[in-house]
């Protein structure tokens, strides 16, 4: 990587704490197959993956 993306990537960015959020309690909500689905089609195709690991495509192979 070269230019700016290079030092972004290489840069430690300082955390301002401005947001916050709700601590949820109890038990998580069911997530559905269909919402899955749902949100897959709007995923874009053929992109690398994230810090997780999975493409869109490992997701969609496996609720196919």
């Amino acid at each position: 990587m070269e230019g700016v993306h290079g030092k972004l990537m290489n840069e430690e960015n300082e955390w301002d704490h401005g947001i916050s959020a709700e601590v949820k309690e109890g038990p998580a909500g069911c997530i559905r197959i269909g919402e899955v689905a749902a949100a897959l089609e709007k995923m874009n195709m053929d992109k690398a993956p994230r810090l997780s690991g999975l493409t869109a495509e490992m997701i969609q192979a496996t609720v196919s």
